[in-house]
This record gives structure tokens, C-alpha cells and sequence, in this order.
């Protein structure tokens, strides 16, 4: 198993954190190897929604589906895959200092050969992460 936490503060009202994580038009914006996103589910966001999304993952590109296990506006929101591996990736949002605490956790359950890899994967996991965040600040900053 995979774990990491990524903890920001962004200088930006939880309202505003919150409605941009949840627009799916712009994801790709920030998450580095996030090449498309597509809710498949009618309607709006909501606990049990399910998504597509194709991802760059070590050269190659990977289709995941996903369904959103939590949502709470302005608060949580936590999503699972629901092809394997399984991921698990939760936001926390909290008011913090005139602008919000984004607390991210990602957890992915490995098998088999997998396995093995975890020590590069968390690596390659950990740098992408941060990044990402880097980049949300940026453009929710800016």
C-alpha cells in the first residue's frame, strides 16, 4: 500500500477552493499527468457520481473510472476508483487564516508484482503530488 498526505494553504476562501476542485473542466489545469476527465454519471456532482478519466502513468496512458464516496460541499470530498489497483483520495478543506487549509490524502492498495515497485511509485507519487499542489496555488493565487 501507497500512502501520502499533501497539506497547502491557499489564499482563497473555502467556497472558491472547493467549487474549483469540483469543476472537472479544470483539472487537467493542475494535476500534471491528468490528460482527460469526463463525469459519467447526469447531473450535478454529488456522493455517487462516476467518472472517467485517462491519466499519463509511466510513459503510457491508463484509463481509470471512478465514483465519488463523500461529498460534502465546502468541507470533504473523497473519491475511489473503481478499476484496480484501487486509490482512495481524499480532500479536506478548512478555514484557516482568511483563506482555506487543503489537506490531501492519497492512498493506492498494490498487489502482486506491483508490490515491488512501491519504494519507485511512492517516489515518483510524493514529486508529482507536490507539484500538482505547487501549481494549484499557483493559479487559485494568481
Amino acid at each position: 500500500m501507497i500512502q501520502h498526505e499533501v497539506t497547502v494553504h491557499l489564499n482563497k476562501p473555502v467556497e472558491q477552493v472547493f467549487a474549483f476542485l469540483t469543476d472537472t473542466s479544470k483539472l487537467s489545469t493542475w494535476q500534471s499527468n491528468l490528460i482527460k476527465s469526463e463525469q459519467l454519471t447526469e447531473g450535478p456532482l454529488r456522493t455517487g457520481s462516476r467518472f472517467r478519466e485517462v491519466r499519463r502513468i509511466n510513459n503510457k496512458e491508463e484509463e481509470i473510472e471512478g465514483e465519488i464516496t463523500t461529498l460534502e460541499p465546502n468541507k470533504r470530498l473523497e473519491t475511489k476508483t473503481v478499476t484496480k489497483p484501487q486509490a482512495v483520495v481524499s480532500y479536506v478543506l478548512d478555514p484557516e487564516q482568511g483563506g482555506t487549509r487543503l489537506n490531501y490524502k492519497f492512498v493506492l492498495i498494490t498487489s502482486g508484482p506491483m508490490r515491488l515497485m512501491e519504494p519507485i511509485m511512492a517516489n515518483a507519487i510524493k514529486k508529482g503530488s507536490e507539484s500538482d499542489f505547487e501549481t494549484l496555488k499557483r493559479i487559485l493565487e494568481t
